[in-house]
């Protein structure tokens, strides 16, 4: 794997952060007083950023790729990675793989939904080659229709809408041969999410990279400091007060207890803490990730609140939601910045986690009855089928899996020969409406 991590992160020009914003400073101030400052650590991020002594916003002809690629801009520290880089400086995939392959001939389908699969010519292996059928994802009704031929396919739909489609696919019976292991091994990165709003107005947390630094609290668990660009405050319907205690009703009632308390004693402060205008310049959220091992099986059923139609439904013993070091974490960091430390609502009243790295579901393995599959990320059962995404890593990486996913990527197509002959293969593309 490491020269596969090293293309990968050619790839994607992957650089050590060197733009820190408040809440990166604020949560090294934290870590100071919680006596794990030793860790605190840059991230690794895919941004172009400027010179040390240099203003961000400068456009240059393309830094990664000979001239090759298109123009970057250089960062200016918005905070808005996550939600959409509107400005050409951070490394996504239209910028790099995609942008590359498609000067070399790849055409790229934007807006489109794989709905089929099917084995051409009655092969059931698909060894004669595949037929994909899609339809426009934006449509309501005129669907547009399409059905493309192919010799080989790859699945790229990360973790959740991988699992989605075969499982739909396998249920209709257009790839039954899809392993029954399909589903089992789904991961989080055993994450929490919660974090302090400062509301004094002195800093403006929204500025810097998406997640700019982080910090080790324990052999285990890390943190990192997470922002949105200012304006991106839906998040503050899914935040509440700081609730620690073992989940189920007592933690709700809890929770109730210390709301009811917190507007009884500081009325106006827990107001303002809890209307949702000027969330992400006010708000750090931490990302506490750990590398124990815990797992679920996600299933293809029909939910008790809507029979109408199959959904991945969770099954098998919960993902922690309450992390008690990263909740005393939480405090430490709310008092140093003269805030008020949060939780997630939903982890509070449903007991249900948040994640921003949801992997595993068609993992690796030497076999069909223990993985999807094989070390070459091709699907046992069919020829030329591939799965190249988050969904086959099997176990708990603890930090944020999108480079691995990029190597992993990198070294399936090393398995991969090369075409002898591209014009003799059997590929088409039919435009024309397809019942």
């Amino acid at each position: 794997m490491p020269q596969h991590y090293g293309t990968a992160a050619r790839m994607l020009g992957v650089i050590e952060n060197k733009i820190l914003g408040p809440a990166d400073c604020l949560l090294k101030s934290a870590a100071e007083v919680a006596h794990v400052a030793d860790t605190f650590y840059h991230t690794s991020v895919a941004i172009l950023e400027a010179p040390d002594g240099e203003l961000g916003g400068k456009t240059a002809c393309d830094p990664f790729f000979g001239g090759e690629g298109p123009d970057r801009t250089t960062c200016i520290g918005c905070g808005g990675c996550m939600m959409g880089c509107r400005f050409g400086a951070k490394n996504t995939l239209d910028l790099n793989y995609l942008f590359l392959a498609e000067k070399r001939g790849a055409q790229v389908f934007d807006q489109t939904k794989v709905v089929d699969v099917l084995s051409l010519d009655g092969s059931t292996d698909g060894s004669a080659g595949y037929e994909v059928f899609t339809v426009n994802s934006t449509a309501w009704f005129l669907r547009d229709r399409r059905r493309i031929t192919c010799g080989g396919v790859v699945f790229a739909a990360s973790s959740l809408g991988t699992m989605e489609l075969l499982f739909h696919l396998k249920e209709k019976g257009s790839l039954p041969a899809i392993s029954s292991q399909l589903g089992r091994h789904v991961r989080t990165n055993s994450e929490s999410l919660i974090g302090a709003r400062i509301t004094s107005g002195r800093e403006d947390f929204s500025t810097g990279v998406a997640i700019g630094s982080g910090i080790y609290i324990d052999e285990h668990t890390h943190i990192e400091a997470v922002r949105y660009p200012r304006g991106s405050d839906t998040m503050s319907f899914l935040t509440t007060i700081l609730t620690d205690g073992t989940p189920g009703r007592a933690r709700v009632m809890l929770w109730l207890k210390n709301t009811l308390l917190a507007l009884a004693r500081h009325p106006i402060r827990t107001l303002r803490f809890l209307q949702p205008f000027g969330f992400a310049k006010e708000a750090v959220i931490l990302l506490c990730m750990q590398a124990l091992d815990g797992h679920i099986t996600m299933r293809w059923e029909r939910p008790w609140f809507w029979p109408f139609r199959k959904f991945l439904v969770s099954r098998g013993k919960k993902v922690p939601t309450y992390i008690p070091q990263a909740n005393e974490f939480a405090k430490t960091l709310a008092r140093v910045g003269h805030g008020t430390a949060m939780s997630m609502l939903p982890e509070i009243l449903f007991n249900v986690p948040g994640t921003a790295h949801c992997i595993g579901g068609c993992v690796i393995a030497a076999n069909s009855d223990r993985g999807v599959v094989d070390a070459q990320h091709r699907v046992f059962g069919y020829k030329n089928m591939y799965i190249c995404d988050g969904s086959v890593i099997g176990a708990n990486l603890g930090v944020n899996p999108s480079l691995t996913i990029t190597a992993l990527a990198e070294r399936a197509m090393r398995f991969i020969p090369a075409a002898p002959d591209r014009a003799a293969k059997k590929v088409g593309v039919s435009l024309t409406p397809h019942p």
